[in-house]
């Protein structure tokens, strides 16, 4: 299934949730000697309630982490004062998809997992840091990364008491289509809500520079990006599928049924799923990506993509994308075209799709971009740049 211990069926855990006080938390560079960043130091102390600790496992974090200052050096994680923890750099990044250079140059949002000693951890309020260190470009005299949020996973031994259940729709080896419903069923009565998960090929929303993954992702601690949740009988959603891609691969999923105590316990897959649209869809994924992506100061930004299909059966199409502070862009648009001036938010992090004329679309090589002339914070847009997702008819 997967080897992360959260995605393995018969998991048995609790997840507490912590947010920043705003919207989101600046983590700088302690040796830092610039006198602008150094007015954000000390970084700040946090704090986590664990309850429960009985017959715990094994603790993980998982951390919102946007890297805003794209060369940041290592950065780390504690727990009540203990040793530093490195926050592991992504693999698959740049890959042969970015223009160089090391993860760590590029712009990324991004949720890695961090195991913890349970020895640093107590039953009650426990306090947290983070921290970075010197690395290149900005981040060479600038360290800095922001994070918007943090879960501590508390696993435990499969003898403690929790709900179980199953996935009964779809069922293994079936077919579904855009807006499938999803079902579980539990025997237990304490249940409070059941998250739906699937692996599937789609966009990059997690920053890991992979496509066919457990798509998922958290916001200020909360689950995002999934399937869907059910917060009553019967436990079933419908799934928002419109704009996924055309699989070339079968289709796995699988609930995590939440107890009325925020146990929970993961199902076994239904697997062997098959997606069949009624049109198709085809996402094309950037290649050429920029590290140091923070367009500004009158420069240009440009990733590529290939188009391979006749477009004369093209309906609709839209560019997408994650950004930060996506205010600070004058431009953006594919090939030389100006789509929009700006999308996104006010130095914050944002989802964002673009509707693109298709008649702008070549077959072929096409250059989408961002420019901005601002001498303030222009846009940012994260790993893995802009994609290109286009509709045929059928």
């Amino acid at each position: 299934m997967c080897d992360q211990p959260s995605l393995q069926a018969g998991a048995v855990f609790r997840e507490y949730g912590w947010r920043p006080d705003g919207k989101w938390q600046r983590v700088t560079g302690p040796d830092v000697v610039d006198e602008r960043a150094r007015a954000f130091l000390p970084n700040a102390t946090n704090a986590v309630d664990i309850a429960d600790l009985d017959g715990a496992t094994q603790i993980e974090a998982e951390i919102e982490m946007l890297l805003c200052h794209g060369g940041t050096g290592v950065k780390s994680i504690r727990v009540n004062g203990g040793q530093w923890h490195v926050i592991p750099e992504p693999l698959a990044i740049p890959g042969d998809t970015g223009s160089g250079g090391h993860a760590g140059e590029y712009q990324y949002m991004r949720y890695p997992r961090v195991e913890l000693p349970l020895a640093d951890f107590h039953a009650g309020a426990n306090v947290f840091e983070f921290t970075c260190g010197a690395g290149t470009a900005l981040g060479g005299w600038w360290p800095q990364w922001l994070v918007y949020g943090a879960v501590f996973r508390v696993h435990y031994a499969p003898d403690r008491p929790h709900t179980t259940g199953r996935v009964v729709s779809p069922a293994p080896g079936s077919s579904i289509g855009p807006g499938a419903r999803f079902e579980a069923e539990s025997d237990a009565t304490s249940v409070a809500r059941v998250d739906f998960i699937a692996r599937f090929e789609d966009l990059d929303r997690a920053g890991e520079g992979t496509y066919y993954a457990w798509h998922r992702h958290h916001l200020y601690g909360s689950l995002r990006g999934h399937v869907g949740t059910a917060d009553g009988a019967p436990y079933a959603v419908v799934w928002d599928s419109d704009w996924v891609p055309t699989q070339d691969r079968q289709i796995e999923a699988f609930a995590r049924i939440v107890d009325d105590t925020g146990m929970q316990y993961v199902t076994p897959a239904a697997d062997g799923l098959g997606f069949t649209r009624p049109d198709r869809v085809h996402m094309y994924t950037p290649y050429d990506v920029p590290a140091l992506w923070s367009t500004r100061a009158g420069k240009r930004h440009a990733c590529k993509v290939h188009v391979p299909h006749d477009l004369s059966h093209a309906a609709e199409a839209r560019m997408v994308m994650t950004t930060w502070n996506g205010l600070g862009a004058d431009e953006i648009g594919i090939n030389g075209h100006r789509i929009v001036d700006r999308i996104g938010k006010d130095h914050d992090l944002s989802h964002d799709a673009i509707a693109v004329p298709v008649a702008l679309i070549r077959e072929g090589v096409n250059t989408l971009y961002t420019s901005s002339e601002t001498l303030h914070h222009g846009i940012e847009v994260q790993w893995p740049g802009i994609s290109l997702l286009v509709r045929y008819s059928a």
